[in-house]
């Protein structure tokens, strides 16, 4: 199973650990199987939509993705 972005009980932490994952989603292996863990299973509804954006197929991660690449 891949790691969630955080084991952090807070939310917001979360949140932002999968924004910042989500600047690597294209380069790092880990962090493009991190993110959509994190976007179906974490237990906050916003963190789950945070994580869906960076995610491979996300809208951030659409728009952010190399030339050709979609």
């Amino acid at each position: 199973m891949p790691p969630a972005p955080t084991d952090d009980a807070e939310p917001r932490v979360r949140m932002m650990a999968a924004e910042l994952l989500g600047k690597f989603a294209h380069t790092e292996p880990s962090a493009t199987a991190a993110l959509p863990h994190a976007a179906l299973n974490d237990s906050s509804p916003a963190v789950r939509k945070v994580a869906s954006w960076y995610a491979p197929g996300g809208t951030i991660y659409r728009k952010t993705a190399p030339r050709g690449a979609w």
